[in-house]
């Protein structure tokens, strides 16, 4: 019972955090449905696992004015650097593993990086994070993470793995 529960979050927060904008979604036709089923993802997120692959693309659905990934990711150490993503807001939703995540506050010594070719071209950066709020995170958990706030996970309690919806708008 609680799956359908969590699934509708997801859907209802995905469309109020849709880094789209309205003029955009008005102009473009919509591309196909695409339906991940539980047992594709599933599979791999148990191959990311059992091959220690950090992320993983599970689809690439084009959408009026930019493109929706599907990723797993499952990590094994905290992170020694926060990410800031430019122009992707990412969504995450926590199958297994739990850990504690750290958000916003102020950012130094900003160094540009390349995110895997399958997650898209978005200007990414690795920064010193100085400050932020702090949440643990666990199983059935949904976070949104907008574009341009630092983000990291500081501590894990064990292997995690989430699924992770990255949002990127594609300019005219």
């Amino acid at each position: 019972m609680k799956m359908p529960i969590r699934m509708s979050l997801l859907v209802c927060t995905i469309a109020l955090f849709n880094p789209l904008s309205p003029a955009l979604a008005q102009t473009a036709s919509p591309g196909p449905a695409a339906v991940v089923e539980m047992e594709d993802w599933h599979g791999v997120m148990e191959t990311s696992k059992a091959n220690n692959i950090l992320d993983t693309k599970v689809n690439e659905t084009p959408i009026k004015g930019g493109l929706i990934r599907i990723g797993i990711v499952h990590r094994t150490k905290p992170e020694t650097r926060a990410l800031i993503h430019q122009e992707l807001t990412e969504v995450y939703y926590v199958v297994e593993g739990s850990g504690t995540l750290i958000t916003g506050g102020g950012v130094e010594d900003k160094r540009q990086i390349s995110d895997p070719a399958n997650l898209g071209l978005t200007p990414s950066f690795f920064v010193g994070q100085i400050g932020g709020e702090t949440k643990q995170i666990g199983p059935g958990d949904i976070v949104v993470i907008p574009a341009g706030l630092p983000h990291r996970l500081i501590e894990l309690d064990g292997p995690m793995s989430y699924i992770i919806y990255r949002f990127e708008a594609i300019p005219e």
